[in-house]
């Protein structure tokens, strides 16, 4: 008989987890310590939720179209002072 896996081992396995790559008598072991301990559950959520916040957080700025086109004539007016070598 085996025993729940220790937050530790379920800590270090969380990814495979995720991702499905676990042979099934693992992720039996790590479902159950899940449901038992709430550490472990915040850890795999916020592990979830980090792609998402990324994505988020590195995003470009959103432009409306206005401010794009403010943006394109402040450019054109300087390339416009320039000196023509």
């Amino acid at each position: 008989m085996t025993l729940l896996p220790s937050c530790q081992d379920v800590q270090t396995q969380l990814t495979e987890y995720a991702d499905g790559s676990l042979p099934v008598n693992r992720r039996i072991g790590i479902w159950i310590h899940l449901r038992l301990c709430k550490a472990c559950a915040r850890f795999l959520r916020g592990m979830r939720a980090l792609p998402g916040l990324a994505k988020r957080v590195l995003a470009p700025p959103e432009k409306t179209p206005e401010a794009a086109a403010v943006a394109l004539a402040e450019v054109q007016a300087t390339l416009a002072k320039r000196p023509k070598a």
